[in-house]
């Protein structure tokens, strides 16, 4: 691993952005970093293994700005120990993560830096993001997506304090983009960084971590473009289910004991991932049977209509096309 720097001062924020062979997107990312409006910051990116000339784009963007620390290691070890080697080498009280294909509005993540100053025993933020698609267009606010979430902010607008609730927001859904992430340092390095085990779901877990572990806001302004990649890792459904069944397993004894409900909606969030693996995988039936849990665990219109084309399915009929709620 070759590490390179010449930053006297400390830091005001560590910026964290793995990348694997990122080369036709990093740069923007790393101009949205650095055009924060704050006098001290670093930016420091981890080329993990990539073969597309990142590492020598990388070393020549650092000689000329010295914000930027370069950090290279030779091998593919996954974006969760990249993310892991950069809190490790991170000099500031605070971390922001920003994945290599996304970009801050640098104004308003500056703005929730400030924030953190002003509130030192917070261990996390997150804020609201629009999905850039591929064709340039942006599908907006996020968080409206996930109805527990949804219901707790209502019409506030702004940094918003999770208070009590925050555990049981976090275990119960997982409305945090990793791009949008700012936390403490000591915090993130105290609850042990993400698990670089999990093949997904490892920053659900180490957000559960952090909100056990003290208080956490979110700002319901948009702060981060984050692209949608028909390609990324999401995408392995199978993987996918394996994480979530070890996530919730994992954090289901606190989750019962401290926020039923939530603990709930995580039981139902897994079961519509194991009802799409069965889908895909050609099991009907049992595609059905996680259906119609994930529908008793957390009634709505749309579970309901998805266990219903799941039972015309597991009887051999062609159902309807989905319709939107």
């Amino acid at each position: 691993m070759t590490i390179a720097t010449d930053i006297a001062v400390q830091p005001r924020l560590s910026v964290i952005i793995p990348s694997r062979n990122d080369l036709a997107s990093l740069p923007r990312a790393v101009s949205s970093a650095l055009a924060l409006p704050l006098d001290r910051f670093e930016v420091i990116v981890i080329d993990d293994g990539s073969t597309d000339g990142t590492w020598e784009w990388l070393a020549a963007e650092a000689a000329r700005d010295p914000r930027i620390v370069p950090v290279r290691r030779r091998a593919d070890h996954g974006v969760s120990a990249a993310r892991n080697a950069g809190i490790a080498l991170a000099r500031a009280p605070l971390v922001g993560f920003l994945d290599a294909d996304d970009v801050w509005l640098a104004g308003r993540i500056a703005e929730r830096v400030r924030w953190h100053e002003s509130q030192p025993d917070a261990t996390m933020s997150f804020s609201d993001f629009a999905t850039l698609l591929t064709d340039g267009r942006l599908q907006d606010r996020y968080q409206a997506y996930w109805p527990r979430f949804r219901r707790f902010v209502q019409a506030r607008s702004g940094m918003i304090p999770l208070g009590n609730a925050g555990f049981g927001l976090l275990v119960g859904e997982n409305p945090v983009c990793t791009s949008s992430v700012i936390a403490r340092s000591l915090a993130v390095r105290q609850a042990g960084g993400f698990d670089a085990r999990l093949r997904q779901a490892e920053d659900w877990d180490l957000w559960i971590r952090l909100t056990a572990a003290g208080p956490v806001a979110t700002s319901t302004v948009i702060e981060v473009y984050h692209a949608a990649r028909p390609d990324s890792l999401s995408q392995n459904v199978a993987e996918r289910v394996a994480s979530l069944r070890e996530v919730v397993r994992r954090h289901s004894h606190q989750a019962w004991r401290r926020a039923p409900t939530a603990a709930l909606s995580a039981q139902c969030m897994l079961a519509q991932a194991e009802a799409e693996l069965a889908q895909r995988e050609g099991h009907a039936t049992t595609a059905l049977l996680h259906s119609l849990a994930a529908a008793l665990l957390r009634p709505s219109v749309k579970l309901l209509r998805d266990a219903a084309r799941a039972a015309l399915v597991a009887v051999g009929l062609k159902p309807p096309m989905p319709v939107n709620v």
